[in-house]
């Protein structure tokens, strides 16, 4: 054995035994921490599922209170006029809300109004008895400290569990005296489980506790119960491998446990910790690998001056953030090797650099089609938006009439495409015509003139995009063949706009004026633009208006409103109608 064998082995037999001892500590280690990840991430996708159900429980509460809280619904508590329910508590009304049960109860108990409607038939039910024994005068949904307390939870009725939430009915001022309470319901059916999964994009289960075979992880959590450092417990286990379950009580309105929610997880973190510990034991190998050759080559002093060159040669591309500077490389062997690999690192970071701006731009464009190019800009340059007012400016609301209905005749896949079709010709007829289009909500469409940048003609422009989306319907109607019309609601005045919120950006409007078009739209016809009397005195010169009178528009009273039924024959031909009739294919 000669030396430099024997220098080998004395270099070697310690190295490997440090490597042992390493990776038996560190393997230690991260399995523990990817096994307290884990946990965390399970536990962090059951809050998920309950904030998104806290999500629908107040949009039902927003609803529930804007009912309750409205004259109409004060006078028909006391006279019951039938007038009140055809007008509001119709099929359609029950379809668009999506509710399952709705009753009007006095302050002494009487039921004024109760029925249930069925989603999937379309047709009214009986208010279930188990609802009604609920709504007794000394009932705790019945009860309210004071005139903003509200109830709103799940309650089990009949074997089946239901979204709740009871408001006392005031005036549309939200003052009293109550006259009694509202509720309104909906089903915790399988189609919601099946929106949460969606949603939450997890894979998830309710097991109501009066089954019989449930997962045996119940008791153990129901005796968590009593103690106050555990509410909100969680218990998270694994299945298999490959997969994990995270459980957590549902209670519901009288804190009483009544579900089980269950949720299915892929263990990718474990398979990422085991990857992480086959890195970790071949990063140690190759770590002895390279010391052990490292202390060989030190006996050579050639070798060790290539290698301080080298070294020096790299630092001081470093130093420079030039990299496009290569190191020289002389010879033939490891060190030359390296020189090449250096080089080729250098040249894969020079082009990653160049990637990496170009990527940067296509975020700046991607940024500038989300947000108005102002907004943009200056949420590039300062990390924040500063609100906006706008003392002239004009909103379009627009429904698409005969989507709901067109849902059960054509699959989700085909029904999408069609609403992209149109949606991406009114974008279309928003750019031509200078618009700033604000957001879609399921078959809604949202548009403004006159911001970010204001503009003198945004009235003109609107009524421009409105009679253009209506052409456009009637084009679509007529190739497809499909009963599609469309809604419109306009009004002009003052608005607030600006970025909310910091992840998922979104450019929206608030103010009276944004409410009162969507109002506009809500109580307009199919096939019709509705405008209101401000809108009125700036189109009237140009455009052919209808009065259609004065107009009950909830929570505002009685509005004068105005159909728009297009260009007056004496008005000029203005460049904005050249565009939509462009932009509209006509």
């Amino acid at each position: 054995m000669n030396l430099r064998q024997k220098t080998l082995l004395l270099t070697t037999l310690p190295l490997l035994s440090l490597l042992i001892i390493l990776f038996g500590s560190f393997s230690v280690i991260l399995q523990r921490s990817y096994s307290r990840l884990e946990q965390r991430d399970a536990q962090r996708n059951l809050q998920r599922v309950d904030e998104v159900l806290a999500g629908d429980l107040a949009q039902l509460q927003s609803l529930t209170e804007d009912w309750a809280a409205w004259n109409d619904t004060y006078r028909f508590i006391q006279d019951q006029n039938s007038s009140f329910i055809e007008s509001n508590l119709n099929k359609y009304a029950f379809e668009s809300l999506q509710l399952n049960a709705v009753a009007f109860v006095g302050v002494e108990g009487d039921m004024a109004y109760g029925t249930g409607f069925d989603l999937a038939a379309r047709d009214f039910l009986p208010l279930p008895a188990d609802l009604v024994q609920q709504l007794t005068p000394q009932s705790e949904l019945m009860q309210f400290p004071h005139l903003a307390y509200h109830h709103q939870g799940i309650i089990k009725v009949n074997d089946q569990f239901m979204l709740v939430v009871v408001e006392p009915i005031l005036r549309s001022d939200a003052t009293g005296p109550a006259r009694g309470a509202l509720l309104m319901g909906r089903y915790l059916s399988e189609d919601v489980v099946a929106s949460l999964a969606l949603r939450t994009r997890l894979n998830l289960q309710l097991h109501p506790l009066h089954e019989t075979d449930l997962p045996h992880v119940v008791q153990p959590l129901l005796a968590t119960r009593g103690d106050a450092a555990a509410a909100g417990a969680t218990l998270i286990q694994p299945q298999t491998a490959d997969t994990l379950a995270g459980y957590t009580l549902w209670t519901d309105i009288y804190d009483q446990p009544q579900l089980l929610l269950e949720v299915q997880l892929p263990r990718d973190i474990y398979r990422q910790g085991e990857i992480s510990r086959r890195y970790l034991g071949w990063s140690l190998v190759g770590a002895c690998l390279v010391v052990t050759g490292g202390m060989m080559l030190l006996l050579d002093r050639v070798i060790l001056g290539r290698l301080l060159k080298l070294s020096q040669q790299v630092q001081h591309i470093g130093h420079a953030s030039d990299l496009t500077q290569r190191v020289p490389v002389q010879g033939n062997d490891e060190l030359s090797l390296l020189g090449h690999r250096i080089n080729d690192m250098l040249g894969e970071l020079q082009v990653s650099n160049e990637k990496l701006a170009e990527e940067q731009q296509k975020a700046e464009q991607l940024l500038l089609n989300i947000l108005p190019a102002p907004i943009a800009g200056e949420l590039m340059q300062t990390k924040a938006s500063i609100p906006q007012h706008f003392d002239e400016v004009t909103i379009l609301f627009a429904d698409i009439v005969g989507f709901t209905s067109l849902s059960h005749e054509m699959s989700p896949i085909h029904l999408v495409d069609m609403l992209n079709q149109i949606f991406s010709t009114f974008d279309g007829l928003a750019e031509q015509l200078g618009l700033e289009k604000i957001k879609t909500i399921g078959d809604a469409y949202m548009v403004a003139a006159g911001l970010p940048i204001p503009r003198q003609d945004h009235a003109e422009a609107i009524a421009e995009m409105a009679l253009a989306m209506q052409q456009v319907t009637t084009s679509f109607q007529a190739e497809s063949g499909k009963p599609i019309e469309i809604r419109i609601g306009i009004n002009t005045g003052v608005v607030v706009a600006g970025v909310i919120g910091t992840k998922k950006f979104i450019y929206d409007l608030w103010g009276d004026a944004v409410n009162v078009a969507s109002r506009m739209e809500a109580s307009s016809e199919p096939g019709m633009i509705q405008v209101t009397a401000t809108t009125y005195d700036r189109l009237k010169d140009d455009y052919r208006l209808e009065y259609r009178g004065n107009i009950a528009i909830k929570g505002r009273g009685n509005m004068e409103t105005y159909w728009l039924r297009g260009h007056r024959p004496d008005a000029l031909f203005c460049p904005l109608r050249a565009l939509a009739l462009k932009a509209s294919g006509n």
